[in-house]
């Protein structure tokens, strides 16, 4: 009888431990999802610094398509202005300057950049959806997994805005 109770207390304390273990790896696994989550909004926060800062110096400001209040949209509205990138990739660069040139882009080679910018971010926003619906599930590692996926489609449009932002500046 005392080995029987010996060997269900040690089942337990086991079961316990491993509950505690479970759910310090859970608080961990959230942890660092919420911590992506952050890190990615403020990365989001400085590709909408760029995006004001070069908006106006990549098209003529009578189109009027720039707006600080919403970066995002001026950057796509600019996608826009340049047309389509499968037909513009086909031009010889006297032809591509000469077509953005008449479609009031300022700047041919930043623009070029700041469209694959543009393309990169848009590439970000299904990872944050699946790690917003894995988070709901309390699905933490696929959550965090999901958000640092979205974080290298934002490195990535970083990346091209700056070389933007130097083309314009003449850097």
């Amino acid at each position: 009888m005392k080995t029987i109770v010996t060997v269900l207390l040690r089942s337990a304390l086991s079961v316990l431990l491993m509950s505690m273990l479970t759910q310090v790896a859970w608080a961990d696994a959230r942890a660092n999802y919420e911590e992506k989550v952050n890190v990615n909004d403020q990365t989001i926060g400085v590709i909408a610094g760029v995006i004001n800062y070069v908006c106006p110096k990549l098209v003529d400001p009578s189109v009027g398509i720039c707006n600080p209040k919403d970066p995002v949209g001026s950057a796509v509205a600019i996608q826009k202005q340049m047309g389509d990138l499968d037909e513009l990739d086909e031009l010889d660069q006297e032809e591509l300057e000469e077509e953005l040139t008449d479609r009031k882009i300022l700047h041919v080679d930043a623009s070029m950049q700041f469209f694959d910018a543009v393309e990169q971010f848009k590439g970000h926003f299904p990872y944050r959806a699946e790690a917003q619906k894995a988070a709901a599930a309390g699905n933490w590692d696929d959550a965090f997994l999901n958000e640092e996926m979205a974080w290298q489609y934002l490195v990535k449009c970083a990346s091209r805005g700056i070389f933007a932002k130097k083309m314009v500046d003449g850097e």
